[in-house]
């Protein structure tokens, strides 16, 4: 038999007992009154709560201590192994719930929903928008380019300018 187990009782540290002793998870669940399942799943957990019923019998019949239980809080004994682990825990709960918040944010970001501005006919616009934005590419989502003889001059004279700096940059 081991020694005395490290509190909190992990289920590695169950099927580790488990095993020193001999026993099948078949056995185990036999000798305890429970189904073999019941081991199974114990087993797989990261922090075993020795106050239910089936690890409180696993307990009893691999002749571990409980320290879990009302009596031990009673007289005083520290439970500060459980507390870390439970901050633990909680930590890594809060850090996937941040994940979560924030792969959300990015999704409703790119989020793509119906146009819904007045066409020409007077109907709204079934399109969808562009992406994280409230209109489609005909209603304000992409430019179409200048309309006055101004602006298109202005366009042309900027494009102009853009190729010759090209192809001064050329070897």
């Amino acid at each position: 038999m081991p020694a005395t187990p490290q509190y909190p009782l992990t289920g590695a540290d169950l099927r580790k007992h488990r095993k020193a002793a001999g026993l099948t998870q078949i056995d185990l669940a036999r000798l305890a009154g429970v189904g073999r399942h019941a081991v199974q799943y114990w087993e797989a957990k990261a922090l075993v709560k020795s106050r239910e019923h089936a690890p409180k019998r696993f307990c009893e019949v691999l002749g571990l201590p409980d320290y879990y239980t009302n009596i031990a809080r009673a007289r005083g004994w520290s439970l500060t192994g459980f507390d870390r682990m439970q901050a633990a825990l909680d930590a890594q709960c809060d850090a996937q719930i941040a994940a979560m918040r924030a792969r959300e944010a990015q999704r409703h970001a790119r989020r793509r929903v119906i146009c819904g501005a007045k066409t020409r006919k007077g109907g709204a616009c079934r399109n969808k928008s562009e992406a994280g934005r409230a209109r489609c590419k005909f209603h304000g989502g992409k430019s179409t380019g200048p309309k006055t003889p101004e602006g298109r001059a202005r366009i042309a004279a900027a494009q102009k300018a853009r190729w010759a700096a090209w192809r001064q940059a050329q070897p």
